[in-house]
């Protein structure tokens, strides 16, 4: 269950994923509401689209027995708790961090947002001039768990934190900060007044949540103050009760702080389960639920468990290959792109999901998913064509040694490039023995180098790899953030193929402030083409939302999306 809707996020479980960091659709930036609440809060805090837009067994809160405790399957327990740090986006980390931290926005089926009153009542939307001016309105009741009020002065520190103004501030993402010209008290300290330098279509995103000021003041409490968990910076229907490293066990009880609904478990366990065991454990009954993603042996082995059911949704996760442009020989970008063109994604996108359900096909798009409003398929001529990849390579001057059969430069050097797979997760064993196999054919030598799962994080902020394969677990905003992958890397710590195109960033500029949506749309297709020509990322395909649960949890599950909140989480009553 990813509910965090705001940045592209890593996951490390079945798939190994992260987060994308900037929620938003199309752009109206929550426009569509007028400062009503969403009436879902009864059930789970979504709309209408059960069975076709999420399945989270949505029951409304007096149906629900009060107590029990739902048990969780991670890879590993946060090394970082900041949301904001590049060391915290991570799908596990942010699962952990739902129930703690503050979410100002319901999201819908379609991922429409509308304001969650527990922490914002409502807000306006207006230009002044040529600038556009928020104001959020802020629930007086809402705090953090050291009794502070949340106020504007806490927006004020998380909103400036990564506008790029301090490189030391290790972010996720900068672009979408620095749009803000500024961050100001309203009437009151519960009034939070944000001006952007322009126009800014996703500012829904940038504020989905919010950190306390003291936790983002300086780039020492920021990259530091949040190794340990830091209780007083948190907040939400629970908290942290216990972290017991020996047996690697996290545990949440209902905030006796929260202001809202009451939470209705008692208890919320988060276990660590080494990815290709959570089937296993599910089977066995030590968890109540766990993400199945694109494991096809987890998905046949959930459906033989007595009184589990499987929830599917089609969200916004995809799957693909990260290439290293300042790693090894993919600093050429030609072989980046015959590689590209000799991986032959349909086959790897069958293999992978085989035994799962729906639709097994490339993902053409970095961008838009295949059900979303702007999809275009710029991927086609980016296709598995190893003819075309092999010719490429014989212009690098990579030629053939036919005793080898591996392609070798003017001075003997072989085309080797090396694949990191993330022990344990069977998806990217057979993702590295496929493409390897594959790349065999066209003449380079891809070379599999075993990652355990803790150092998968560490290995791609610190560019110690040259492909990598993974998830991003991403957002109903498409087009909001794309700095974050795609950015500078010098500023967006996210953009792992640290490879700088001033080009595209100047495009993404272009779309970060365009608010006619249709140009907007076109502008991000033009830079889903320059992404493909630099061979940047290669998607693998659209990652199916497979939740297997126990069948009488409630408001969760495959959420697509939509989002659900935690105080509503809970075992439907006998």
């Amino acid at each position: 269950m990813r509910t965090k809707k705001g940045a592209a996020v890593l996951a490390t479980g079945a798939a190994l994923a992260l987060v994308l960091a900037a929620c938003s659709d199309s752009g109206d930036g929550g426009e569509t509401s007028d400062g009503q609440t969403n009436a879902g809060g009864e059930t789970g805090g979504t709309a209408d689209g059960e069975g076709e837009l999420f399945q989270i067994n949505a029951t409304p809160r007096d149906e629900l027995e009060q107590g029990g405790t739902l048990r969780r399957a991670v890879a590993e327990l946060p090394p970082q708790w900041n949301p904001m740090h590049v060391n915290g986006n991570n799908a596990d980390y942010t699962d952990i961090r739902d129930a703690l931290s503050v979410a100002n926005w319901d999201y819908d089926g379609e991922g429409k947002p509308t304001p969650n009153e527990n922490y914002l009542v409502d807000f306006t939307d207006e230009m002044e001039g040529e600038q556009q001016v928020i104001t959020l309105n802020l629930n007086p009741d809402a705090k953090w768990n050291n009794g502070d009020p949340i106020d504007w002065e806490d927006y004020e520190a998380t909103l400036t934190a990564c506008n790029g103004e301090n490189a030391e501030f290790q972010c996720v993402q900068t672009g979408p900060y620095e749009e803000i010209e500024s961050v100001e008290m309203g009437e009151d300290e519960f009034q939070v007044v944000i001006t952007y330098k322009s126009t800014y279509p996703d500012w829904s995103a940038t504020v989905s949540s919010v950190s306390p000021a003291e936790g983002v003041a300086d780039a020492a409490a920021f990259n530091e103050g949040w190794l340990e968990y830091p209780a007083d910076w948190f907040t939400g229907p629970y908290m942290v009760d216990n972290i017991d490293d020996a047996q690697q066990v996290l545990t949440l009880v209902p905030n006796e702080n929260w202001w809202g609904d009451e939470a209705l478990l008692d208890e919320i366990q988060f276990r660590v389960v080494a990815p290709d065991a959570t089937g296993t454990a599910f089977q066995n009954n030590e968890i109540d639920v766990f993400d199945v993603g694109p494991d096809p042996n987890a998905y046949a082995l959930a459906q033989t468990v007595a009184g589990a059911e499987i929830r599917e949704a089609k969200g916004p996760n995809w799957r693909h290959f990260t290439f290293n442009s300042e790693a090894g020989l993919l600093q050429d970008q030609g072989i980046r792109q015959a590689i590209a063109r000799g991986v032959d994604r349909q086959a790897i996108a069958e293999s992978d999901l085989a035994g799962l359900p729906g639709e097994k096909k490339p993902l053409n798009n970095h961008i838009f998913m295949e059900n979303q409003a702007g999809f275009v398929d710029n991927g086609s001529e980016w296709g598995y064509d190893p003819e075309a990849a092999g010719a490429q390579l014989d212009e690098l001057g990579w030629t053939m040694n036919e005793e080898t059969g591996i392609r070798e430069n003017a001075d003997g050097e072989p085309l080797t490039v090396k694949f990191s797979v993330l022990t344990g997760v069977p998806v990217s064993e057979n993702e590295g023995q496929l493409a390897q196999a594959q790349l065999k054919e066209i003449g380079v030598n891809l070379e599999l180098v075993q990652t355990p799962v803790d150092e998968f994080g560490p290995a791609l902020s610190n560019g110690d790899f040259e492909i990598m394969a993974f998830s991003w677990i991403g957002t109903p905003y498409p087009m909001n953030g794309l700095s974050q992958l795609y950015g500078d890397p010098a500023t967006n710590e996210s953009n792992y193929a640290n490879l700088l195109n001033e080009e595209l960033n100047a495009l993404i500029d272009q779309i970060d402030v365009e608010t006619d949506n249709d140009a907007r749309v076109d502008l991000a297709n033009q830079a889903d083409q320059m992404i493909w020509e630099s061979g940047h990322t290669l998607p693998l395909y659209q990652r199916p939302e497979l939740v297997a649960t126990v069948s009488n949890l409630a408001n969760f599950g495959a959420t697509g999306f939509s989002t659900t909140r935690a105080e509503n989480w809970g075992f439907v009553a006998e």
